[in-house]
């Protein structure tokens, strides 16, 4: 009986101890845009001495109650805290960067006479959204041995690089013998731009897609429909596409690039 006490009292002295109950931090962020950092904890009979942040154990903000003014920010790469809009459970970043990725962790300190401590942690990725969709394009030297049509398409610069596939009416692309991979291109300010190359029999008509994935939620894709081994003329149309993934909707654009079918009497022409 004596034991169960004893157990019962620290599972009480337990629960009035300082202690995280979670922290919330974005997964992705778009260049640009705002990050709110969430520190959401219980003080139970502790007094709250100060709430800290780092990036990669570099400390960016600290709340102290007991100081004045009690919020501080400091000067971190790649971190501009907004601190009319911070306070001791949240921090808001603006205008994130791609060096503002990292590892986020709040650490959380009670005064005296427990001292206690607690902390919790997360990582964000901020990425660049490429400004155009990716490109597919006609190898000529590959082309001219004639017994199948080589494409390539090519991604936008973006960060993290583009994840390429392609679609053949409809079905993915799986078959290794038909992809041709490429090296990622290495472009100013750490961007990166792909491109997969992509063998198609010739003789029939059919309808191509590249789809082009940076994280998760963010897709472009292009479209083109080959007739008798060639392409068509293009034309472009602009889409929407929202990303499931955050709790905040964010948005880009699904360039789609539809290649229209060539006039027969074009092809007889050419051969």
């Amino acid at each position: 009986m004596y034991i169960v006490l004893i157990f019962l009292s620290l599972l009480v002295k337990d629960s009035l101890l300082l202690k995280v109950v979670r922290v919330t931090v974005p997964s992705y962020r778009v260049r640009g845009q705002q990050a709110q950092l969430e520190c959401n904890f219980e003080l139970g009979e502790d007094k709250l001495y100060s709430v800290k942040w780092y990036r990669d154990n570099e400390e960016f903000y600290r709340y102290m109650p007991k100081f004045d003014p009690p919020k501080l920010a400091y000067k971190v790469e790649g971190i501009k805290v907004d601190l009319s809009k911070s306070d001791m459970k949240k921090v808001l970043l603006h205008q994130v960067t791609l060096k503002t990725s990292g590892i986020y962790r709040c650490e959380v300190s009670a005064e005296a006479p427990s001292f206690a401590s607690a902390a919790d942690e997360g990582r964000m990725e901020v990425i660049y959204l490429p400004r155009e969709g990716p490109r597919i394009t006609g190898n000529e030297l590959e082309n001219r041995r004639g017994d199948s049509l080589f494409l390539n398409c090519t991604s936008g610069r973006s960060y993290p690089a583009a994840v390429l596939s392609w679609d053949i009416d409809g079905e993915k692309v799986t078959d290794p013998e038909l992809l041709v991979h490429y090296p990622p291109i290495q472009h100013a300010h750490g961007l990166l731009s792909t491109a997969l190359g992509l063998r198609v029999p010739t003789g029939r008509t059919m309808q191509v897609r590249c789809l082009a994935r940076v994280a998760p939620g963010w897709r472009e894709g292009s479209e083109a429909v080959i007739g008798n081994s060639q392409l068509a003329d293009s034309k472009e149309a602009m889409l929407l596409v929202r990303s499931s993934g955050e709790a905040s909707t964010l948005s880009i654009m699904l360039l789609t690039l539809t290649l229209l079918p060539i006039l027969r009497s074009l092809i007889q022409s050419e051969t």
